[in-house]
């Protein structure tokens, strides 16, 4: 053996020399791995879910080791199943499962701080069963509720049995309130132990915490006002009644569901907006909404559970002779109509409700009576005699109704109804409660439709700014043999009140001896770089014997606003388009393949197209088409003056009265001319004397602008 295992040692020897690194990587991600599992002792990898007899389902939830001992808690209102389970994780990406079968609405999976909770929503309090199996943690529901409270507080007894009772009285801490995404509130609610004694309830549309024995800190004797965290809770009051302490939380008016679960010594509230689809699934999957009531009966007559149940609804009862037997029931914090339906249910009975009246009896008579009920009716229209009714339509066409009475069958074969536009009145002919029903069907119709003004601005402004700086000169010089001066086939242009210019220069110098019998000396200008719309000038000149110089500075700059305001407006029904357009027609020539000339008359406007529609909320929903057009100053080929067009299509919402910004156009145009004389005009200084400029700046800018108004007088019926 000695030798065997000195031969095993020195294989061992011989693989660390070979391999000393990996061997302590492994070594290394092993403790890791110890550490890991001391400090988490199993992970949630699968959940599922599989329906058994007696509306039961079996709830498997696999773990990658042992599962921790789970601690229960059974909520009553609103019915939760709680399982928390210390050092545990999840490695589902899932936080949800939905199971909508039996009992069971879903599943929800959190975990924090090495802790992980699972959370069952019930449709009510059912019976539940929960064992470890390996690695598999098993959760029977359904059955009878009275295990439930049994097993609840087996678990609640066995979580707490480890713990030593509190040596001081249950007292609350702190209370805080946080905004989460999705405008979710929580409340949270700090106690100095886990065992406190507390009872979560729904009291006249509030949402009450209720602390047995519990003490309250003076400071927090006060109302914590959340409104304008914009969640569905208004505000939270916190009072003492007794010696027990009370949290009232005041939730909005709008949709909300909420979920309270106790982590440690932390009772936490979470409160979520609904959407009108999620509360619309909320009631059709729980559509009971009456008083809340508890009734504990043993072997006490069904009728006197019935009498009970009617005197908290406020209604009037009517048993049949057949309702007949005793009952045997416990219901804590149940709507009075789903205890109603339970019992009706458990006995074979049936309801129905006429007004205020509530009538019980048994399936099968229910049933009879309906059949013969419905028989009558039918006889009733086969041998009824018929009547005629004209009615008169007051907001509608006679025969859009008309087509609604026969879409809903309301015309037997023996009656008919016809429809006249012109007097608006439609005839019926029919069995007198037929006519009843068919009056009472009209009046839903026939209702004035509300209407919608749409007013639109479009507000055009423009800033116009130009300069404009230009010169002209000319020179003549002439001695005994030679000449020089402007081109004679450059045109000089006089300059007015400026007698130097206006007039020639042998004219200048007619009363010169000494020029009179020589040749005249050119005046034609040499430099003509003027401006067109020049506002000021200055001229000048210089004249001897042999020499004329002429010269004119010329400048201009103007400055220019504009705004334009356009204001279409109209009126229309709720759901109907309207137009409105003003402006003019313009002439527009065109040449077809054979050279032949036409005319085509084309519209230059301003048009608003709208169809409004009036949502929930006093709201208006507007499909908008907005054209303005102008006619431009550019030509075509042909002489047609092109036109200038400028169109917005959108669809907006938009609140009653409200004006929004729909768009706008902002263009900006800048353009600056320099006209000179080529060499000359690029000379530093002197350059100015051969060049002329010209610079504008066009800014326009378009907004539009609209504003919906609904009439409120059509509103009114």
């Amino acid at each position: 053996m000695q030798t065997v295992n000195r031969h095993r040692r020195i294989e061992i020897n011989r693989m660390q020399t070979r391999s000393l690194v990996p061997f302590w990587l492994l070594l290394s991600a092993l403790m890791l791995t110890l550490v890991g599992r001391t400090a988490q002792a199993a992970m949630l990898e699968d959940v599922s879910f599989v329906s058994l007899p007696g509306k039961k389902i079996e709830v498997q939830m696999n773990f990658d080791g042992a599962p921790s001992e789970p601690k229960v808690y059974l909520i009553e209102t609103p019915p939760r199943l709680v399982i928390d389970l210390a050092e545990t994780g999840s490695a589902m990406a899932q936080k949800t499962l939905a199971v909508k079968s039996g009992d069971v609405d879903s599943l929800h999976f959190a975990e924090a701080n090495g802790r992980m909770r699972i959370v069952t929503n019930l449709n009510a309090v059912v019976g539940y069963d929960i064992r470890a199996e390996g690695n598999s943690l098993l959760l029977e529901l359904g059955g009878d509720s009275a295990v439930a409270r049994t097993h609840a507080a087996e678990a609640n007894q066995a979580a707490s049995a480890p713990r030593n009772a509190p040596a001081e009285p249950s007292q609350v801490r702190g209370i805080d309130f946080h905004r989460l995404d999705g405008d979710r509130g929580r409340v949270t609610i700090e106690l100095n132990d886990e065992g406190a004694n507390l009872d979560i309830v729904e009291e006249g549309g509030n949402v009450v915490v209720n602390l047995t024995g519990a003490n309250l800190n003076p400071a927090l004797q006060q109302r914590l006002d959340v409104q304008d965290f914009a969640t569905p809770v208004n505000y939270i009051d916190t009072v003492v009644n007794g010696s027990n302490a009370t949290i009232l939380i005041n939730p909005t008016a709008s949709p909300y569901d909420y979920m309270a679960y106790q982590s440690g010594s932390q009772l936490v509230l979470d409160f979520q907006p609904l959407t009108p689809a999620e509360q619309k699934a909320k009631e059709d999957f729980f559509p009971y909404k009456g008083e809340k009531i508890d009734l504990n009966f043993q072997n006490v007559e069904i009728r006197t559970v019935l009498q009970i149940i009617a005197e908290v609804a406020e209604k009037n009862l009517v048993v049949s002779d057949n309702v007949q037997g005793d009952i045997t029931l416990r219901l804590k914090n149940v709507p009075w109509d789903q205890a109603l339906d339970i019992v009706l249910k458990t006995k074979g009975l049936d309801k129905r409700e006429t007004g205020n009246v509530l009538l019980v009896g048994t399936v099968g008579e229910i049933a009879q009576r309906e059949a013969v009920e419905l028989q009558s009716q039918q006889s009733e229209i086969t041998v009824a005699p018929l009547v005629t009714e004209f009615i008169q339509i007051d907001y509608r066409k006679a025969s859009v109704i008309k087509e609604r009475v026969e879409e809903a069958k309301l015309v037997s074969e023996r009656g008919f109804a016809m429809a006249d536009d012109e007097t608006n009145v439609l005839m019926v002919r029919e069995t007198a409660k037929q006519v009843e029903e068919i009056r009472d069907t009209i009046k839903q119709f026939d209702v004035e439709v509300a209407q919608v003004m749409v007013q639109a601005r479009l507000v055009t402004a423009s800033n116009t700014a130009a300069k404009e700086l230009g010169i002209r000169w000319g020179a003549g010089f002439k001695n005994d043999r030679w000449s020089i001066g402007g081109s004679p086939n450059f045109p000089s242009t006089p300059v007015v009140h400026n007698p130097i210019l206006s007039q020639d220069m042998a004219d200048a110098v007619e009363d010169s001896d000494a020029l009179k019998e020589n040749m005249t000396i050119p005046g034609n200008l040499m430099v003509d770089l003027g401006v067109d719309r020049a506002t000021s000038g200055l001229a000048f000149g210089f004249l001897t014997d042999r020499f004329l110089l002429s010269a004119e500075l010329l400048a201009m700059e103007s400055d220019g606003k504009l705004e334009i305001v356009s204001q279409p407006k109209v009126i229309t029904t709720n759901g109907k388009p309207a137009v409105i357009k003003a402006g003019q027609e313009v002439p527009t020539r065109t040449i077809d393949a054979d050279g032949k000339m036409t005319v085509e008359w084309k519209e230059v406007v301003l048009k608003l197209d709208v169809v409004p529609q009036i949502i929930p909320g006093d709201k208006v929903q507007l499909d908008l088409i907005i054209t303005e057009d102008s006619v431009g100053e550019v030509y075509d080929e042909l002489g047609n003056r092109l036109i200038n067009k400028q169109e917005l299509r959108t669809s907006i919402v938009v609140s009653d009265g409200e004006t929004v910004v729909l768009g706008g156009v902002l263009r900006n145009q800048t353009s600056e001319t320099i006209s000179k004389t080529p060499l000359l005009g690029d000379l530093p200084v002197v350059g100015n004397l051969f060049k002329s400029r010209v610079s504008d700046n066009d800014k326009r800018e378009l907004l539009i602008f609209i504003t919906p108004q609904m009439i409120r007088e059509s509103l009114r019926r």
